[in-house]
């Protein structure tokens, strides 16, 4: 087996790809992802979450009279069905099925009362009876946490829209913030971008108390949640009050205090200062609209926009627009029925996988694929600022890559600096489009652009840099997730942001200027010290947005390792420590969610399979720091080739993405595409 280091070419001997089972396993896998290649040139891979998206969805439709076509109907009422948990109700947690509809479905986690409550909600709302067996059992899981009394404070706010919970149940989300000096510690603008502007949305809802025209349907429902009656003052004494099923992180009680103050306030608020504040509100609001061409940040405040523009006029030509625009998110076929995906992953997927296809052999397979994905990928930049953002808090985006595709202006860190990096990549190896070559001022410009996202502890945010003091994670009203009010420095981007900048000061050498290469120098040296600050105490790097050490302590160790840290560091001995001592009886690794919850490893129970993913990730990390350690990584080689199935893929397995602590997500190419990876670096 020859080894090669993503962050450093190493010199091997070749293997004749016919003889070597990694190289045919790495063959197979290519002639089946290239069956999923779009006629762009891109891969799209469904991130697949919890059916929160798609029941507000259906509360935004019947909100604003917006007919949902029959065929539709059907298949959100299938998408509901299929990720039902046992014995009724929905969770947090997506729910694995596999490829073969026979065998049984795979679960983590529990029904939570706010997911519950809006599924059943939403089945009613289409037509479903309420003895339907689906609304009977999310019912009784309801009558068992005593009605929807405790749920969190979202989905009070879509039950209030209703008129099934009462607006001054929910806490205080005062629009007047939004008049508050910039320089105020308190200003919105201070917020990680997605709660900025969720609640930029809920903070024009509650100034107008929107409620929808009641009505039989709405009445009907309303006593099936509150069989015993619904009297408002019933809901008094649950002001602080969380069911225990969805609870995470309760606010602290130096916020709940100031819940107090602003609910007499919001009493007492002069009209004509609430009238100041929607308008500075609504400003931001057709901003976000207008400069994503309505798909918004992400559908959550775009539902939340579509209401916020109806509350003020019924017939605002946007707001048909921003419920066309919402269609940008959808997913839907007749076995998994709708689904909204709270996130698209075209250029992070894709760039991942031009990175493993330019450590591989350069198989006719293999160029037929990245030549298409280069001619795709540079037309996803950024290429120009987004006009009038700096009054809508909006950083530079020029010269960087979101998240999702062409079609979505929020760039982001780590996705800037996979895609600069893989287009690079690709060039090196003779495997991309003359097309897909990008020209030295826009590589100089995604530099730039990584440079703008680094905090002042050296490490990487995601869209932003940090605006606020660490003070306000202490504020978090959120209920159902943690660390999600400020932009924080994170192991994985700051991996990949600093291999990027190192690679392209490699690269480009002469052709970077002198003041720009300084800076890069600094900005790795910070980035560097900062990872080296994070290590944790077992070895590894907890991850943020994947599960978990596996995944965190791949980015950090690949940013390190082209920050010139010697592969002799203790600090890589550790980390292969780590990874060799959890790997599991069949070869591979794997780690829960509770992970996340936990602030530490947490390994799946011993009766689950290893996952493809996670086993990628420890691989590529062990080849990269560690090749001597050859038992363990033939191990984890051997795990991906007998997980691989006939046609080059690899089946459905527990979830491997999430964020803030308790969204887990189901990235559907990630277990193509890492093993992928993993393969060429075997054979590359």
């Amino acid at each position: 087996m020859s080894i090669a280091h993503a962050s450093a070419a190493v010199s091997t001997a070749p293997i004749e790809p016919s003889n070597d089972p990694n190289a045919q396993a790495y063959a197979k896998a290519l002639d089946a992802l290239a069956a999923r290649q779009q006629d762009n040139g891109a891969f799209a891979g469904e991130v697949i979450w919890n059916p929160m998206l798609v029941c507000q969805y259906v509360f935004v439709c019947h909100i604003v009279g917006h007919e949902i076509p029959e065929a539709r109907q059907r298949l959100i009422h299938r998408s509901l069905e299929v990720q039902e948990f046992p014995g009724g109700g929905w969770g947090m947690l997506p729910v694995v099925h596999p490829d073969d509809p026979d065998e049984p479905r795979a679960f983590q986690g529990e029904a939570w009362l706010f997911h519950t409550t809006l599924g059943y909600v939403t089945l009613r709302l289409l037509g479903a009876a309420a003895d339907d067996p689906m609304c009977a059992r999310a019912r009784a899981f309801i009558a068992k946490q005593g009605g929807p009394y405790e749920i969190p404070t979202w989905g009070r706010i879509w039950l209030a829209l209703l008129g099934m919970y009462p607006w001054t149940g929910s806490q205080p989300i005062m629009p007047e913030l939004w008049l508050l000096p910039e320089s105020a510690p308190m200003h919105p603008r201070r917020l990680y971008c997605h709660m900025r502007l969720i609640y930029l949305g809920l903070s024009y809802l509650y100034g107008t108390k929107l409620v929808a025209q009641d009505s039989p349907l709405l009445s009907a429902i309303r006593s099936e949640l509150y069989p015993r009656g619904y009297d408002e003052a019933d809901f008094e004494r649950y002001a602080e009050r969380i069911a225990a099923t969805d609870l995470y992180e309760d606010p602290a009680p130096a916020l709940k205090k100031i819940f107090g103050v602003l609910r007499r306030a919001d009493r007492l608020m002069p009209g004509a200062v609430r009238k100041r504040a929607l308008a500075k509100a609504m400003e931001h609001i057709r901003f976000e609209f207008r400069s994503t061409d309505y798909v918004c940040l992400s559908p959550v405040n775009g539902f939340l926009f579509c209401l916020a523009l109806y509350a003020t006029d019924p017939g605002d030509p946007d707001l048909a627009r921003g419920i066309e625009a919402m269609e940008y998110w959808v997913w839907e076929d007749e076995r998994f029925g709708t689904r909204f995906a709270g996130a698209r992953s075209d250029i992070w997927d894709t760039s991942f996988l031009l990175q493993a296809l330019a450590e591989g052999p350069a198989t006719e397979a293999a160029q037929r694929i990245a030549k298409a994905a280069t001619r795709w990928l540079p037309t996803a930049q950024m290429q120009a600022d987004v006009t009038g953002g700096k009054r809508h808090f909006r950083e530079p985006a020029y010269g960087g890559w979101g998240f999702a595709n062409e079609n979505h202006p929020w760039p982001v860190s780590d996705c800037t600096a996979e895609a600069l990096e893989a287009l690079m990549r690709a060039q090196t190896a003779g495997l991309s489009d003359e097309v897909g070559q990008l020209q030295l001022g826009r590589k100089l410009a995604a530099v730039e652009f990584i440079l703008q996202r680094q905090n002042d502890d050296g490490g990487f945010g995601s869209y932003e840099p940090r605006r606020g003091p660490m003070l306000l994670k202490h504020y978090n009203p959120a209920e159902i997730y943690g660390n999600c009010m400020l932009e924080y420095s994170y192991a994985e981007c700051s991996g990949s942001c600093i291999r990027a900048l190192a690679f392209a000061e490699r690269e480009l050498a002469e052709d970077m200027p002198g003041a720009l290469r300084t800076r890069v120098r600094e900005a790795v040296a910070a980035g560097r010290a900062f990872l080296l600050s994070q290590q944790h105490e077992d070895g590894g790097w907890l991850g943020f947005w994947g599960v978990n050490v596996t995944y965190g302590t791949f980015f950090a160790t690949s940013g390190l390792r082209a920050a010139g840290l010697p592969l002799s560091h203790p600090s890589f001995a550790r980390a292969s420590r780590w990874l060799v001592a959890h790997q599991r009886p069949d070869g591979g690794w794997a780690e829960s969610y509770l992970g996340l919850l936990e602030d530490a490893p947490h390994d799946l129970e011993h009766g689950e399979p290893s996952t493809v993913t996670q086993t990628a990730w420890a691989l590529l990390t062990l080849m990269d720091i560690a090749p001597h350690e050859t038992d363990a990584i033939e191990r984890g080689l051997a795990y991906l080739r007998q997980m691989q199935r006939d046609d080059g893929t690899w089946p459905p397995e527990t979830p491997s993405g999430v964020f803030f602590n308790t969204s887990v997500l189901d990235y559907e190419l990630y277990r193509q595409i890492f093993p992928v990876w993993a393969l060429a670096r075997a054979i590359g």
